[in-house]
């Protein structure tokens, strides 16, 4: 049961979706607290309940929840998850305005994930990346533009349908606010075209949206 809420909890991590996230790592730290499981199941229900309390009100002070959790794992020698987590964590400092901080984070998550080579999230964390960049100079978009061009391409030669299309979403959002309305839509149509219909991703309906406001 504790593989099965913690792949539930990621799986709904990954989807952005902070409710599921907060009920299945709830169950999971009650059935770390039960029966007594080893320390890093705790640090992984730490740190989800962090994030998704984080998401909800992005406190500053739940942070200091998701850096335990991070720390726990680390502790026990639990490195499979931590690239994805440190660039969630990431993405979280600069949602509080510390944007060098998060920059700092992400970085070196991708200087570890060179070491294990763990890829899963590769196309993610540039995206993160250069979504921080931007936050931190909104008027500097060329080191974003090529973050997020990198989340694209790397999320092409994945296949992960899902994190090409949150990182073509993004970049189309960079052209149009920079009037290159014919550049948002040519990286945002292949990634939507022939997306499957779902109500359990959000940016799909917000990409859709935003192509035919570009197509009109």
């Amino acid at each position: 049961m504790g593989y099965v809420l913690t792949f539930a909890a990621l799986l709904a991590f990954f989807q952005c979706n902070p409710e599921a996230v907060a009920t299945y790592s709830q169950a999971l730290a009650d059935i770390v607290s039960r029966y007594d499981l080893p320390a890093y199941w705790a640090g992984l229900a730490v740190f989800f309940q962090g994030w998704a309390k984080w998401c909800d009100g992005a406190e500053e002070s739940r942070l200091a929840e998701m850096r335990r959790g991070l720390a726990i794992n680390r502790e026990q020698g639990r490195v499979r998850f931590l690239p994805r987590f440190e660039a969630a964590l990431a993405e979280a400092e600069a949602g509080v305005g510390d944007t060098n901080a998060g920059l700092r984070r992400l970085d070196d998550a991708l200087a570890a994930m060179e070491r294990t080579e763990e890829r899963l999230y590769e196309a993610e964390m540039h995206r993160i990346r250069g979504e921080i960049l931007l936050k931190r100079d909104p008027a500097d978009t060329t080191a974003a533009e090529q973050s997020l061009q990198a989340a694209i391409a790397i999320a092409q030669s994945q296949k992960a349908r899902s994190f090409e299309l949150r990182a073509a979403l993004s970049l189309a959002k960079l052209y149009r606010a920079a009037n290159r309305d014919a550049d948002a839509h040519a990286v945002l149509a292949p990634a939507v075209e022939g997306f499957p219909p779902t109500r359990q991703f959000s940016e799909l309906t917000d990409a859709q949206t935003l192509l035919a406001a570009l197509s009109r």
